[in-house]
């Protein structure tokens, strides 16, 4: 018997399949989809192997080596994940090994009771006269050792989950002296210890709702269907889509099947859970990123043995091993968060589609302003389409949406950050006890800090970007973080270009604007929502439950406050700095704009209280705010629509990229001419099915000490893209080349 197999770790020159003989002893035991001890290359290391197929023959000229032995007795990956294994490696050009990372936990060939590596202290006083001292120089260094000095020792894989950071930052606090990495052997019970528990849950009691007309029909709708059907469940905000998710799911779960529900924030996550779980107690598990190793195991294995019926999950739970999967929700599906921009580029909204046609089941895709694409399919008639116009509660009303002219508050001697009337409205609401929210999408206290004299920003010296300035990050003061690479450094006293003492500081930022709140308001309560305050596992929900339970009565924040949040005492809520989004250099610029002042603006009036919106901008006449002042979708579709087919955008053509990285610039925009010369040659008979724009540098043209150029690529199609990128990676193999590939560009 012979097992082809691909290897886990592989790298583009390994990435392909390999026969291998199976021991007559482990005939009766192998199977598709299990991982596999192989002694692989000249030196015969081993390597952990996927097993695709097994066949009786090999076609293979090369003398074949025996499988070593099985590193799993059951599969990990079943033979619907194999095809989506496949089919992921196709779609985005990637290998093997990075499309198996993504879906197998980590911890199935790092077993419990061997050695893990722990983080702890070195000196609580030397750590605290560093943090005093100002001598860290990232933010991620800072949050491992203001986090270790809380929890005193953590494995090593924990808090790199816990804080979203990789090893470096901790390796460099260890040279420094900081940190101690230590190796450790533990027990299964003792591992467990050391993770922390699962994220704290909000409890939500189960409430009997009638659902009116519309909810009703979208239900049958969805439930009536046979076999493989695509929904698009439009409804205003507010309109009672998870009403909608809820009863369906019922539906499936009484009929025997399975519900994946995709949400697009980790921070939507508990919120989800808790009104699932008010109605399907002991039936459901969380997949999300900020779980800890030993956490996402522990979820992936019940999940594989078909002990729950639900998983919500953020981006990632796409890929998550559910038997009798019936039904996929991808709930708020038009939001930038499904894309990863990381090593494997997927989007979680295509992932979902090809697995719910090749299962042949229900995919029910909900948003109160789809993404353009989906509408269009919508419009076409390749997936139904089902509308909710009117808010669920009884008597609740979309908010009024009034936009405000910066420049005449300007005109009229007004220097605050709030308009006049943004200000009045707010005073009125915490007089009648209600919650205000405001938006200002950018981080830290400004935007950047730049030299008078010489007219210099101050930038990153690793990353061709300016520097924002924070002023009570980590209960620090006035420092420069780079959000590229998290590099920190103390506010300057001099212009590093000139040595001017004239510096001034643009551009407010979020922790300005919580600030001058706080000032203004001296009497209300004030949180603050960013990545900043979020870096940590449970501080979304922590937050959020604060001001849910009106511990709060303003919340500021970036975008994330945007996104599906239930607030029923809202009813003020404020955008600042509108523009910056619309100014942005993407063609999705326009969308993203109308998406989230509609999502902020449905935010406010949601339960017996109306609502009150005010967009802050220095260009009102814009359209795309005529239209979300007016909250029409469909206006606001016909015009994108027009302006991307005139420009041949998506969904009338596929757009990719591809970056090329080398730590010199000239021989960056050599390989990159390179590429771009192979590129052209590749798709020389496909004419204008297939153009090639560029190479130029990036519009960041450095990022971590690394140079970058873009080519930017327009094919009929997606599978033109796929198969043009995956043909470019082999052709390079070997070669040295940093090459990232992305079939959805967004840089």
């Amino acid at each position: 018997m012979i097992a082809e197999v691909v290897l886990r770790d592989c790298v583009w020159q390994t990435n392909k399949c390999y026969d291998y003989i199976v021991p007559e002893e482990l005939e009766s035991k192998v199977r598709a989809g299990q991982y596999v001890r192989v002694l692989f290359g000249r030196g015969n290391r081993a390597e952990v192997a996927l097993i695709l197929k097994l066949k009786e023959s090999s076609d293979s000229s090369a003398k074949l080596k025996y499988i070593d032995s099985l590193v799993e007795e059951e599969p990990v990956l079943n033979a619907e994940q194999l095809d989506l294994l496949k089919f992921v490696v196709k779609r985005y050009a990637c290998t093997y090994g990075s499309a198996m990372h993504q879906m197998v936990p980590a911890l199935v060939t790092k077993r419990t009771g061997r050695s893990q590596l722990t983080v702890s202290i070195e000196s609580e006083e030397k750590a605290k006269e560093a943090l005093e001292s100002e001598s860290v120089g990232s933010i991620q260094q800072i949050r491992a050792l203001e986090w270790l000095l809380d929890v005193e020792e953590m494995t090593l894989s924990d808090l790199m989950q816990e804080l979203s950071i990789s090893r470096s930052p901790i390796d460099t606090l260890a040279k420094n002296g900081l940190v101690k990495i230590r190796s450790v052997k533990f027990s299964a019970e003792e591992l467990s210890e050391k993770s922390r528990g699962e994220e704290e849950i909000p409890e939500v009691q189960k409430s009997e709702i009638t659902l009116n007309a519309e909810q009703q029909a979208a239900v049958d709708a969805v439930i009536t269907a046979e076999g493989n059907k695509e929904f698009l469940l439009f409804g205003v905000t507010g309109s009672g889509k998870t009403e909608v998710y809820l009863r369906i799911t019922e539906k499936i779960l009484n009929e025997g099947g399975s519900v994946l529900y995709l949400v697009p924030e980790i921070s939507l996550t508990p919120q989800t859970v808790a009104r699932i779980r008010a109605h399907f107690p002991n039936r459901i598990a969380v997949l999300h990123s900020r779980m800890t190793a030993k956490e996402r195991y522990d979820s992936w294995k019940k999940i594989q043995k078909g002990e729950v019926d639900i998983v919500v999950g953020a981006r990632s739970a796409v890929f998550a091993p559910i038997q009798n999967l019936k039904l996929i929700i991808l709930d708020e599906e038009h939001d930038g968060s499904y894309k990863a921009d990381t090593m494997l580029r997927y989007s979680a909204r295509d992932v979902a589609r090809f697995r719910a046609r090749k299962a042949g089941i229900k995919l029910l895709l909900g948003s109160a302003t789809p993404s353009v694409e989906t509408y269009y399919a919508a419009k076409l008639g390749y997936m139904t389409l089902l509308k909710l116009s009117n808010r669920a509660v009884s008597g609740a009303e979309l908010p009024k949406v009034e936009i405000i002219d910066m420049q005449k508050e300007l005109a009229a001697s007004n220097r605050s950050i709030l308009s006049r009337k943004l200000y009045t409205a707010m005073k009125d609401a915490l007089s009648r006890g209600e919650q205000i929210m405001l938006l200002l999408n950018r981080r830290g206290f400004s935007q950047n800090v730049y030299c008078t004299f010489c007219r210099e920003m101050i930038r990153c010296t690793d990353c061709d970007v300016p520097m924002t300035l924070h002023t009570k990050t980590m209960g620090k003061h006035k420092m420069l973080i780079c959000h590229y690479c998290g590099k920190v450094i103390p506010m300057p006293q001099v212009c590093p270009t000139c040595q001017s003492e004239y510096l001034a500081i643009r551009g407010d930022g979020v922790q300005k604007l919580e600030d001058w709140v706080s000032e203004d308001f001296p009497q209300a309560k004030v949180l603050r929502m960013d990545q900043d305050t979020t870096s940590c596992r449970g501080a979304h929900e922590k937050i959020l439950r604060a001001f849910r339970d009106h511990e709060a009565d303003i919340l500021v924040g970036t975008q994330m406050i945007a996104k599906g949040h239930d607030f029923p005492k809202v009813s003020v809520v404020g955008v600042l700095g509108a523009d910056s989004v619309l100014w942005q250099s993407d063609y999705r610029a326009r969308e993203r704009a109308f998406q989230l002042l509609a999502q902020i603006s449905g935010r406010a009036g949601r339960g017996s209280v109306s609502g009150q919106v005010f967009v802050q901008t220095v260009f009102p006449e814009s359209e795309i705010f005529a239209y979300a002042a007016s909250q029409d979708y469909e206006k606001f579709f016909e015009s994108e629509i027009k302006y991307r087919e005139q420009l041949s955008y998506p969904p009338f053509k596929a757009i990719g990229g591809i970056m090329i990285t080398h730590e010199n610039e000239q021989v960056c925009a050599m390989q990159a001419n390179m590429v771009a010369e192979t590129l052209k040659e590749m798709s020389v008979n496909l004419k204008d099915d297939m153009i090639i724009l560029g190479p130029c540098p990036a519009g960041i043209p450095k990022l971590l000490n690394r140079y970058r150029y873009q080519i930017v690529v327009r094919a009929k199609n997606k599978g033109l893209l796929s198969d043009g990128f995956m043909k470019l990676q082999q052709a390079y193999a070997g070669y040295g080349y940093s090459i990232a590939v992305d079939i959805d560009a967004m840089w």
